[in-house]
C-alpha cells in the first residue's frame, strides 16, 4: 500500500501562468520606464524645433539637471541677473551649454522637461518658458517602480512555483508525510475534519503530535490524487468520507 502524489495540473498551470503574467508586466513597465516614455519626451522635445532644424540636431543633447523642481529657481536668477552675465548664470546652472540654440532661444532639454530662454539681440534675456513633456518625471518614476517591484515579486514567483512543482505526499504503512511534515503514523490519526469540503475544497486531518493536537491541511486543489488519498484514510481509520459517492471506490 503506497501512494505517492504530487501537485494538480491545474495548480502548476495557474501558478505558472501568474509567474509569466507578473514577468511580462515587469518587463512592460521596465520598457516604458527606461526607453518607451523617454523616447517619447525626446520626440516631444524635438518637435518644438522647425523640421530642417530636427535634422540639424541629430542626436539631442538630454541634460539630466533639467528638471521642473529648479525651474523656478532658474527662472528667478536669470531675472535677478544683469543681460551680461545671465549667459554664465545659464551654464553655470546646468553645468554646460545648452541642448539646441536656433534665433527663438536656448533650449534645455531634460528627461521630462524642457526650458526656453528667449534671446533678445542674440544674447538670453529674461523670459524664460518651461514645460513638462507629457510623459511626466513622476510617470517615468512609477513605471520604474512598478518594474522593479514585480521583478522582485517575479523572483519570490519562481520559488514559489518550484516548490509548488517539488510538492509530493506519501502516503504509505509509515503514514502520512506531506509539506515537510511526518511521518504521521496511523495511530496518531484521530480525526478528518470534512465541514469545509463542500465549499472550500479540503479537509483537516487531526493528529496527536507528542500530546499535542495538531493540523494537516489536505486540498483537492493542491494534491493530484486527492480522492486516492481520502479514501485510503476512511477506509484505514474509519472516517466518514465526504467525498460524492461517484468519487468512492465501488464496494467490492
Amino acid at each position: 500500500m503506497r501512494i505517492e502524489s504530487g501537485p494538480t495540473g491545474e495548480r502548476k498551470v495557474r501558478t505558472t501562468l501568474l509567474l509569466l503574467m507578473v514577468a511580462v508586466f515587469s518587463a512592460w513597465f521596465a520598457y516604458d520606464g527606461w526607453v518607451h516614455y523617454p523616447a517619447l519626451n525626446i520626440k516631444e522635445h524635438l518637435d518644438q524645433l522647425a523640421p530642417e532644424e530636427r535634422e540639424q540636431v541629430g542626436q539631442i543633447q538630454i541634460n539630466p539637471l533639467v528638471i521642473e523642481e529648479t525651474a523656478e529657481t532658474v527662472r528667478t536668477a536669470v531675472a535677478k541677473a544683469a543681460a551680461a552675465e545671465r549667459r554664465a548664470v545659464l551654464e553655470n546652472h546646468y553645468h554646460g551649454p545648452p541642448s539646441f540654440v536656433n534665433d527663438e532661444g536656448w533650449y534645455y532639454f531634460g528627461p521630462a522637461f524642457r526650458v526656453r530662454v528667449v534671446l533678445k539681440d542674440g544674447e538670453p534675456s529674461d523670459t524664460v518658458i518651461t514645460r513638462p513633456t507629457s510623459k511626466t518625471a513622476t510617470s517615468i518614476r512609477w513605471q520604474k517602480y512598478l518594474a522593479v517591484g514585480l521583478a522582485a515579486l517575479s523572483i519570490y514567483l519562481v520559488r514559489f512555483v518550484l516548490r509548488v512543482r517539488r510538492t509530493r505526499l506519501v502516503l504509505d504503512e509509515n503514514g502520512i508525510v506531506y509539506q515537510g511534515k511526518g511521518p504521521i503514523g496511523w495511530a496518531d490519526m484521530r480525526e478528518l475534519l470534512t465541514s469545509r469540503f463542500k465549499d472550500k475544497g479540503f479537509v483537516d486531518l487531526v493528529y496527536d503530535d507528542h500530546g499535542t493536537s495538531r493540523k494537516l491541511r489536505l486540498d483537492e486543489y493542491h494534491i493530484a490524487k486527492f480522492d486516492e488519498v481520502i479514501e485510503l484514510l476512511c477506509e484505514r481509520k474509519a472516517f466518514e468520507n465526504p467525498l460524492p459517492v461517484s468519487s468512492a471506490s465501488p464496494a467490492s
